[in-house]
């Protein structure tokens, strides 16, 4: 797989605020894997919205062990509208799915994760296309 992403990968990557504000995505995750630590996101804008009701958030750390017996972590942040918020459990539960499943990435929940996070349907086809290049 190519290591530079192309542009339908990603496409709200920073600009996951303003998308919410303008209605166009309702949905926001945030990962960071292990000890990872955020600075400048999540946009400290949503948790002002949070804080005045219009969004709701989430956040549920997963810890796992890889077949080598090694433990990690990772760390799931969760922006929703709040007349949107079942995205969040959905979401949580396919994430959590995924880690109890062979390694490598699934067609299936890549598209359920491409749903709830607002992502164009052909861009979402566009990403499994490229996730399956050797």
């Amino acid at each position: 797989m190519s290591e530079e992403a192309p542009s339908y990968v990603g496409p709200h990557e920073g600009r996951e605020f303003d998308l919410m504000i303008a209605g166009q995505k309702h949905l926001s995750m945030f990962v960071f894997e292990g000890s990872e630590k955020y600075t400048d996101y999540p946009d400290p804008r949503f948790d002002e919205f949070v804080a005045n009701g219009r969004f709701v958030k989430a956040e549920k750390i997963e810890k796992y062990k890889l077949s080598n017996g090694r433990e990690l972590s990772t760390r799931y942040v969760l922006y929703a509208d709040a007349q949107e918020a079942w995205r969040i459990p959905a979401m949580l539960m396919v994430q959590s799915l995924y880690l109890t499943l062979l390694p490598g990435r699934r067609p299936d929940l890549e598209r359920v994760i491409g749903e709830l996070l607002g992502y164009d349907r052909a861009d979402v086809e566009q990403f499994i296309t490229w996730l399956r290049q050797p």
